[in-house]
C-alpha cells in the first residue's frame, strides 16, 4: 500500500478549502497502487465518500479505468444495499414500539444528515441501540420471536449482539459482498455507551440519555435518536475507545469532521458542549482527541469556544500523541502497531487497572474473534471459510507479537519525549 496515494485521498475528501491539488496529485500513481489500495479504502470506510468526491468532481478520470469501475460498483451496490436496510431497520423500530421498549438508535442512520449528507456513502453494517437494562430482556425477545439469534461473544457485558436465523454467515458473502444487500446486518442491544470496568478510565459519559432522546425522520421513517449534544459526545467516546483498542476507521473521523464543519458557524451549540465537559476533564480529553485527529486530517474548521475550551484545555500528553502517532497510525485505522497503549497510560485511572490493561493489550490470552466487518488481508485470501479463519488466526498471534516488540522498543523514546515537552499527567478526576 502506498502511503502517499492514502494521504491524497485523504486530501480529497477534506470538508473544508480546495481540494485540486489533492485531486491532481492522483493522477501520478500507477495503477497497480490503485488496485492495492482498494481493500485500505474498504477498511478505512471511506471508498464511497472517496468516489461520490471524484464524481461530484467530474474527476474520475484521474483513477485507473479497473480501479474507477470497482469503486462505482461499490457505490451501486450501497445504493441497493441502504433501500434494503431502510425497510429491515423500519421494521424493528415499530416492534420494539409496539412492545414499549424505550429505545434510541446510536450510529447508522441517525447520523444523517449531521454527520455524513447521504446514507449512501458510509458503509453500514449494523443497528445499534441503546435501551434500559430493564427493557433488555423484553428486546431480546422481540429480536427472537422476529427470527434473529443472538451470537456468542466474548468481552464486553454492555451489549448483545444478535443475527438472522436466514442470513448466511458474513465469511460467505465476504470479500465481494461487502457493499451488497446480501450482506448480513447485526443487532446490536446496548444497556451502556462507555464501558468503564473493560478500559479502566473513569469517562463519566452523560447518564440517562434515554431522557434527551428525539423523535427524528430519515426518509420518512420515524424512530428515536440521542439528542445532538449526547450524539456528539459518545461519536468522540466511539472513535477514543477504538483508538484505544488498535481499531478505528478513517471513516468515522471523517464524520466528525463533516459534522465540525457544518456546525462550525453554531457557537450556541458548541458553548452548550463545552460547559458539560468543563467539569469533566477525561470525557473532555477524550473528545478533544477525536475533534483534533477529525480536524487535522480532514481539514475541518473549529469554531472559537471549541479552540479555547476544548483544545485549549488538552493536556500535552494527548497532543503529543496525535503529533508522534496518531496522525501516522490513522493511516491505517490505528491497526498496525500498539502505540496506542501510550495514550491508553495518561488516562487511565490507577497505576493497577494500567498495568492490568498493558499486559492484557501486551499478551492476550484469548483467541482473536471470528472474521467480521470489512475485508481484511486475511478474509481476502480465496481459500475456505475454516482456512481463512485459521489464517486471520494466524496473523492476529503474529501482529500481537510484533506489536508488543514494537512497543517495548518504541517506550524508551515516547518517555523521552514527554520529558522534553514535560507537561503534567492527564488527572482522572
Amino acid at each position: 500500500m502506498n502511503l502517499n496515494l492514502c494521504r491524497a485521498i485523504i486530501g480529497c475528501l477534506h470538508v473544508s478549502g480546495s481540494v485540486e491539488t489533492h485531486v491532481g496529485s492522483l493522477q501520478k500513481f500507477p495503477a497497480r497502487d490503485w488496485e492495492a489500495s482498494l481493500t485500505w479504502l474498504d477498511l478505512s470506510g471511506i471508498a464511497l465518500a472517496f468516489w461520490d468526491r471524484l464524481q461530484k468532481l467530474r474527476a474520475e478520470d484521474v483513477v485507473p479505468a479497473q480501479s474507477g469501475a470497482a469503486l462505482a460498483a461499490k457505490l451501486a451496490d450501497h445504493r441497493q444495499r441502504v433501500a434494503v436496510m431502510a425497510q429491515e431497520f423500519d421494521s424493528i423500530n415499530r416492534q420494539f414500539e409496539r412492545a414499549g421498549i424505550e429505545y434510541v438508535v446510536w450510529k447508522g442512520f441517525a447520523l444523517i444528515p449531521e454527520y455524513c449528507p447521504d446514507a449512501c456513502l458510509r458503509p453500514t453494517y449494523d443497528y445499534d441501540y441503546l435501551v434500559s437494562r430493564n427493557d433488555l430482556d423484553r428486546a431480546q425477545d422481540v429480536l427472537q420471536a422476529a427470527g434473529y439469534v443472538r451470537k456468542s461473544y466474548h468481552g464486553t457485558q454492555h451489549h448483545v449482539t444478535f443475527k438472522h436465523r436466514n442470513l448466511p454467515s458474513r465469511l460467505a458473502v465476504l470479500p465481494r459482498g461487502l457493499y451488497t444487500a446480501a450482506l448480513p446486518r447485526r443487532i446490536e442491544l446496548h444497556v451502556s455507551l462507555w464501558d468503564e470496568e473493560a478500559a479502566r478510565i473513569p469517562l463519566r459519559v452523560p447518564e440517562r440519555p434515554l431522557d434527551r432522546k428525539l423523535r427524528r425522520t430519515w426518509q420518512g421513517l420515524c424512530f428515536y435518536s440521542l439528542g445532538e449534544d449526547d450524539e456528539f459526545v459518545f461519536q468522540t467516546v466511539h472513535v477514543f475507545r477504538h483508538i484505544l483498542e488498535n481499531w478505528c476507521r478513517l471513516g468515522w473521523l471523517l464524520d466528525i469532521a463533516y459534522f465540525l464543519e457544518h456546525r462550525s458557524t453554531d457557537l450556541s451549540f458548541w458553548k452548550r458542549l463545552c460547559s458539560r465537559l468543563a467539569v469533566n476533564k477525561p470525557l473532555a480529553g477524550a473528545g478533544a482527541l477525536a475533534i483534533l485527529l477529525a480536524s487535522r486530517l480532514f481539514h475541518a474548521p473549529l469554531a472559537a469556544p471549541v479552540k479555547n475550551q476544548i483544545l485549549g484545555a488538552m493536556r500535552g500528553q494527548v497532543s503529543l500523541w496525535v503529533d508522534h502517532y496518531g496522525l501516522r497510525s490513522a493511516l491505517n485505522n490505528f491497526s498496525k502497531n500498539k502505540y496506542a497503549l501510550f495514550l491508553h497510560r495518561e488516562f487511565a485511572r490507577d497505576e493497577i487497572s494500567w498495568r492490568q490493561i498493558r499486559r492484557r493489550r501486551l499478551f492476550p490470552v484469548h483467541l482473536p474473534n471470528s472474521i467480521a466487518g470489512a475485508p481484511t488481508a486475511a478474509n481476502s485470501v480465496p481459500l475456505p471459510g475454516n482456512w481463512r479463519q485459521a489464517w486471520y488466526v494466524v496473523k492476529r498471534l503474529i501482529y500481537h507479537w510484533w506489536g508488543g516488540a514494537a512497543y517495548i522498543w518504541e517506550f524508551s523514546r515516547w518517555q523521552r519525549i514527554k520529558a522534553r515537552a514535560c507537561p503534567p499527567r492527564l488527572s482522572s478526576a
